[in-house]
């Protein structure tokens, strides 16, 4: 008995569009620096420079 082959059938795959392809692969982040970055340097800064202002060889505003 003779075996049948069956043909097997692929879908044509359709063009991609390239700017879909970009769109989805997008993530939303921050732009620039928030405000809490901002207060962690401020509060950096002051922790690193406290020895100084303590010491009198800081005046205060020269932090920034």
């Amino acid at each position: 008995m003779a075996r049948k082959t069956t043909p097997l059938l692929i879908p044509a795959s359709r063009p991609r569009n390239p700017l879909a392809v970009e769109a989805l692969t997008r993530r939303a982040g921050a732009h620039g620096n928030t405000g809490k970055a901002k207060r962690q340097q401020m509060r950096q800064r002051v922790h690193n420079a406290l020895p100084a202002l303590l010491a009198g060889d800081l005046a205060e505003f020269e932090l920034d």
